[in-house]
């Protein structure tokens, strides 16, 4: 045997590499990332601009009025023409610009942030639990959890035409008692029918209180109600239920939608954050539920189902954690859709009440000025909105970036 000389040998060194977070690899590419960095300063610039702007330069656009200095071009300096400084011009009302575009950034990236929010709540908790128990049976207590709030909405209608909101609570017991009922020894058709027979009596005599009509509808809407809680609720038919309302939602146009849903509730900057975050609702919702999907075979989630860890703690420590990247991505590039939205909702005149400062409106109310000169008007709130919705997109480009696993090295 070959004897070996200890000085013909070579030590190899291994670089052990560092572990690292997937956040912290995350963060290292976002600011490797120059495009990205550039719409996180704009975004930054928007915001501390707007918050500072609302604390501390107080501003009353109710008593902001000049009819002297109306239609001022933008000046850098005092003249005879135009004693105070401009630098964006005035409106209409002699008001000046550059402290409504200012002031106006905090009415249009708070809806941005509240509609956003209002999306990401309901329709990311739906497609959640769409998902998750579309392939994974529920319990007993997670039935009757979700057939109450099945039966809290689907009542919400009947509720709202009879001005009673405890049917809302009748119908959630009804929901309740579904499941309760389930172990009950009965068949199909004598369940729906009594089901049926339960919700009308619950829609219908609490309507009559109100008057002979109203409780015929309502009757006949707890009918309806009545025949959808008496079918027995599995992870499958849940998830199909709420994919539909979600498909239902996205078939109408998102403008359309939010237009109709402003002029139902009235105008207003606040009805308007709603008319946005609900038609927003099933962008999260599908995004959810398809990232739900793909996690939740994964060799970790059926570990943990193997050792008997509840769904709750399965749900949101092995899963939630998993699927934030796709959702934060989509969060951040939804702001910039709801800012469009807002915009859009104001320049119609079904955003921000006037005189309140909002760029959309202010687009809205200074448009027709164009004819007669005044491109500063305009100029400078349609600046504000594409910057911002351009920094948003920006940003939002560079964390889909920043977040793939498949950058990492």
């Amino acid at each position: 045997m070959a004897e070996i000389n200890p000085q013909d040998t070579e030590i190899v060194d291994f670089a052990i590499r560092e572990h690292r977070s997937l956040w912290l690899d995350a963060w290292r590419r976002l600011i490797a990332n120059k495009i990205a960095m550039l719409g996180l300063f704009v975004v930054a610039l928007f915001i501390l601009t707007a918050s500072l702007s609302h604390f501390f330069w107080k501003y009353d656009p109710k008593s902001d009025l000049d009819y002297s200095s109306k239609l001022f071009a933008p000046n850098l300096v005092v003249t005879e023409d135009a004693p105070a400084v401009h630098i964006f011009g005035t409106d209409k009302l002699g008001r000046d610009i550059f402290r409504r575009v200012v002031h106006g950034g905090w009415n249009s990236l708070r809806v941005g942030l509240v509609s956003v929010s209002i999306s990401l709540a309901i329709g990311g908790l739906m497609g959640l639990l769409a998902g998750f128990f579309e392939s994974i049976d529920m319990n007993f207590w997670e039935r009757v959890t979700l057939m109450g709030l099945l039966g809290l909405g689907l009542g919400s209608l009947s509720a709202w035409i009879a001005a009673q909101f405890f049917q809302i609570f009748l119908f959630s017991g009804l929901g309740i008692f579904s499941v309760v009922f389930q172990r009950w020894k009965a068949g199909k058709k004598v369940r729906i029918l009594a089901f049926a027979v339960m919700g009308m009596l619950l829609g219908g005599v609490s309507g009559l209180l109100v008057g002979p009509l109203v409780g015929l509808v309502c009757g006949f809407l707890g009918l309806g109600v009545g025949m959808i809680l008496a079918r027995p609720l599995g992870g499958k038919l849940f998830s199909d239920v709420t994919m539909r309302i979600m498909d239902v939602i996205l078939s109408f146009p998102s403008y359309l939608l939010a237009i109709a849903i402003v002029a139902f509730l009235g105008p207003g900057l606040e009805k308007g954050m709603i008319a946005i975050g609900v038609v927003g609702i099933p962008v999260y919702a599908r995004l959810a539920r398809s990232a739900v999907l793909s996690v939740s075979q994964k060799e970790y989630v059926l570990a943990a189902q193997a050792v008997g860890e509840s769904h709750g703690r399965i749900l949101f420590k092995h899963i939630v954690p998993n699927i934030l990247s796709p959702i934060i991505v989509q969060s951040t590039m939804g702001l910039a859709n709801a800012i469009l939205s807002a915009a859009a909702l104001g320049f119609l005149g079904l955003g921000a009440i006037p005189p309140e400062p909002e760029w959309g409106a202010m687009l809205g109310d200074s448009y027709k000025y164009l004819s007669s000169g005044a491109w500063w008007a305009v100029l400078f709130p349609g600046l504000a909105i594409m910057l911002s919705v351009l920094g948003f997109n920006l940003l939002g480009d560079g964390l889909r970036d920043a977040l793939d696993p498949k950058m990492r090295i």
